[in-house]
């Protein structure tokens, strides 16, 4: 049980490796993009585009960490081919937890690591677009003075 969990801990390093990595890269460019002033950033298409690219990196980010779990399944011979390592990681990552391809019982825990990866890199996700969209919903949000105004002409 010693070796499968040391193995799992060093894929929950990788993981967290790569989403952070994505996550940083990510709100680094948007932060430049958004403080250009030079860039129209008020519009609705703009709004869209920095949504779009947060959903992006963070997909790419949960694809890529699937992707390293299936080749360490591979890597162990759990699975014949990268495919089918590559569809077991994903129901795993995604909780999904069909059932209808299974690791042997040496390595199984994996499985359950990677579940709790996935769950936490989903909640890191949604919590990143969270942080992402309220700036935006704030910059459309009438101040306190347009609403009196809008009151007063009721």
């Amino acid at each position: 049980m010693l070796v499968p969990l040391l193995l799992g801990w060093l894929a929950v390093i990788i993981s967290m490796v790569i989403q952070v990595t994505a996550v940083v890269v990510m709100l680094r460019y948007l932060m430049r993009i958004v403080s250009d002033p030079t860039n129209d950033n008020a519009g609705i298409l703009f709004d869209c585009y920095v949504i779009s690219i947060v959903l992006l990196v963070l997909f790419t980010g949960h694809l890529l960490q699937v992707g390293a779990w299936a080749t360490l399944f591979q890597a162990l011979n759990e699975f014949s081919d990268f495919q089918t390592a590559f569809y077991h990681s994903m129901v795993n990552f995604t909780s999904l937890g069909y059932g209808d391809i299974v690791m042997s019982e040496r390595w199984r825990l994996l499985g359950a690591l990677e579940a709790s990866v996935g769950i936490l890199m989903f909640g890191l996700s949604a919590g990143i677009l969270v942080a992402v969209m309220n700036p935006l919903f704030a910059r459309h949000s009438p101040t306190k003075e347009q609403v009196k105004q809008f009151q007063q002409k009721k």
